[in-house]
């Protein structure tokens, strides 16, 4: 059985759970592997507190997905076609085991302590492994096991790091 199916499908969920506000952080968690995950979102630490580190492992996913709530709202998020994503599910060449999906999107963010919003475009980079046949209901970190063997290991972002801080200080309105 080809693994695509179940790749796409767990872009999917983890784009639906994190952009949906109703989603609890172990059903966001339940799309990582257990297995030394970790999340990075590209840009200056000194901009945001979610910015330029490495979170790795489940507390380090916890601990960067709690940060993003506490200091962002997604007013709406939207990710392009599958057909517009660079798939790679050779796990056999040099991915070491990865499979990898990059995917673009937007959004509209205001961080909550300013009420200051901005829209901008993102990428996604996702690598994914697959956990076997026995992963199934109950894997990943999460207790809300889906049926998808397939999870995220690695989740880089890049995004407008510029207006996360002018918004955070309360100067975005300067710009407009």
């Amino acid at each position: 059985m080809t693994l695509k199916p179940l790749v796409l499908s767990r872009i999917h969920t983890l784009c639906t759970t994190f952009s949906d506000p109703s989603s609890s952080l172990p059903s966001l968690l339940s799309n990582f592997t257990t297995s030394e995950p970790w999340a990075f979102e590209h840009g200056l630490p000194a901009l945001a507190p979610f910015l330029g580190r490495k979170f790795s492992g489940i507390e380090g996913l916890t601990r960067y997905f709690t940060l993003l709530a506490e200091t962002l709202e997604i007013e709406w998020m939207r990710v392009e076609g599958e057909e517009g994503w660079v798939v790679d599910v050779d796990v056999d060449g040099d991915s070491h085991g990865i499979m990898k999906v990059s995917l673009r999107g937007e959004a509209r963010f205001r961080w909550k302590s300013t009420g200051q919003a901005w829209e901008e475009g993102f990428a996604y980079r996702i690598g994914l492994v697959d956990e076997g046949e026995g992963a199934g209901a109950g894997a990943g970190a999460g207790a809300e096991g889906d049926g998808n063997r397939v999870k995220v290991k690695e989740y880089e972002v890049w995004a407008d790091t510029g207006a996360a801080y002018l918004a955070r200080k309360g100067e975005l309105d300067r710009l407009e």
